[in-house]
């Protein structure tokens, strides 16, 4: 306990899966957590409990637009007196085979899961030149491994990786820990919505619980815990890696 005590830390996609149990995590840790969601109920819900373990608050905003990400940025700093740790956690799946691949699709995988990052990252910068941080960014399995049917995703999923590598190389001459976190299949919302409108519900479930050779998904809590590594001071000597938390489906 208390290894993120004094850490100011702004979560985007909070609201729910991956970020929330991040930032619950973060909150127990001693962090003072901002969370960021388009999701305006979900966003109320999570502050609601996050508050009642520590100190919380929290934005409805689209990681897409720079000013939601200024106003955000600016927000988290206002509240709590700085900005210590990033994590952009936010992001969307797509599966869905090149030759049926819309524009509209393409731009919206894109758009979220990658300048999503660069419109947060860039406004968080400049208050964390003077006295360091760390910054997270939530790549996947699939950045590393491309499975079928699922183009869009996975060049997402790469461009966050290589975009974490790139920033990580300029920003630690500030001190500014930047490394990705590629978890494997997670029980979150996005999962149970895959599961519940596929054809057959049970048998896509027994699917996700086979990918990997684990045998199980993971727990968002079991993910939380290496963004918790990620950006404590037992994470110190990561600068523009990629941790990941798979149960194996890479290894193969």
């Amino acid at each position: 306990m208390g290894q993120l005590t004094g850490r100011r830390a702004l979560i985007t996609g909070g609201a729910s899966g991956i970020g929330r149990a991040i930032a619950q995590l973060f909150v127990e840790e001693g962090a003072q957590v901002a969370i960021v969601d388009v999701n305006e109920a979900g966003v109320a819900t999570a502050v609601q409990e996050l508050s009642e373990i520590g100190e919380a608050t929290g934005f409805v905003g689209d990681v897409r637009s720079m000013s939601d990400a200024d106003r955000v940025v600016s927000s988290t700093v206002e509240a709590f007196g700085g900005l210590d740790a990033l994590v952009c956690n936010a992001g969307i799946t797509s599966v869905m085979p090149i030759e049926q691949l819309s524009e509209e699709e393409w731009d919206r995988v894109l758009t979220t899961n990658v300048k999503g990052m660069f419109t947060m990252v860039k406004h968080a910068i400049p208050h964390m030149k003077e006295r360091g941080g760390t910054i997270v960014t939530l790549g996947s399995e699939m950045g590393i491994v491309a499975v079928p049917e699922s183009p869009a995703y996975n060049a997402s999923k790469g461009g966050v990786i290589m975009f974490t590598k790139s920033i990580a190389l300029d920003l630690i001459r500030y001190g500014i820990r930047v490394n990705s976190l590629c978890p494997g299949v997670t029980r979150t919302p996005l999962l149970q919505a895959e599961i519940d409108n596929s054809l057959d519900p049970e048998r896509t479930a027994a699917e996700q619980a086979d990918w990997a050779p684990i045998k199980r998904v993971a727990d968002p809590r079991e993910i939380a815990q290496g963004a918790l590594w990620l950006t404590s001071d037992a994470g110190s000597f990561a600068v523009g890696s990629s941790l990941v938390v798979d149960g194996g489906f890479t290894a193969r």
